[in-house]
């Protein structure tokens, strides 16, 4: 864990998205963007933007696209954003950051807010006993994949994360089968212990607010964007979850 924290304001952070080639949630992901953006000073989209997303050009099709410009108008008008990669992202720091990013993590950042220390990383190595998944991450993120990926002509290239993108949705499938609390909630105070009073987590899908006693804390689990419409705002007084859309506002505290 890192020991810098970011400054900031009022901070949203944006859990799981997932969207595909001809999404109809991707106008309003990207108009949402712009409507957080006009009273957060900075956006942090927790992984797993899109069902799969590798950091190369040729790979980019016209959803990625879409989506990039619109950060990049975010960016341009004064907001930060940072990405924090999850299990569906590969390599997005080398094309993106300092472009549609300011920043991209892979192993999690801790933002100062007011007298609040929140520490935001995607989650999916929540599970130390999921051995399976933990091989397989290592496998698909290791320079042996990547420098076979090369070798294969570009246009063979969507084909073969298509492939790679189904072998995902295959693993970890005990792990997704009820909301694991008590897992989650030891994760979190891995980092409440290192002195952090807030941990966001992505990778669920399903909201939810845990409360640590010791360490003191909580732990907050973002739902999936696309069917909730709902994100995490954290300014000096609260974190709440905010629904976008006219669908009202739930206090978090």
């Amino acid at each position: 864990m890192t020991t810098k924290m970011i400054e900031v304001e009022r901070l949203a952070l944006i859990g799981d998205v997932h969207l595909e080639d001809g999404d109809d949630a991707l106008e309003p992901f990207c108009a949402m963007l712009g409507d957080v953006a006009a009273r957060c000073d900075r956006l942090v989209l927790m992984g797993d933007l899109f069902n799969l997303w590798v950091g190369q050009e040729v790979m980019q099709l016209s959803h990625h696209r879409r989506v990039v410009e619109a950060l990049r108008q975010v960016r341009r008008s004064g907001v930060a954003v940072d990405y924090v990669e999850g299990n569906r992202d590969y390599r997005i720091g080398k094309l993106f950051e300092r472009d549609a990013f300011d920043h991209v993590w892979t192993d999690g950042v801790a933002y100062r807010v007011g007298d609040r220390s929140v520490w935001a990383i995607h989650g999916d190595l929540t599970n130390p006993n999921d051995q399976q998944y933990r091989r397989w991450r290592r496998w698909s993120r290791g320079r042996l994949l990547w420098g076979l990926l090369n070798l294969i002509p570009q246009r063979s290239r969507q084909r073969v994360a298509d492939s790679l993108e189904l072998r995902m949705r295959r693993t970890n499938q005990e792990f997704k089968r009820e909301f694991p609390t008590e897992a989650v909630l030891r994760y979190g105070q891995r980092f409440l212990q290192a002195g952090c009073t807030d941990v966001v987590l992505g990778h669920f899908h399903i909201e939810r607010e845990l409360e640590s006693s010791e360490p003191a804390g909580r732990v907050w689990v973002l739902p999936e964007w696309k069917g909730s419409r709902r994100h995490l705002e954290v300014d000096q007084d609260e974190l709440r979850f905010v629904e976008e859309a006219g669908g009202g506002e739930e206090a978090g505290e």
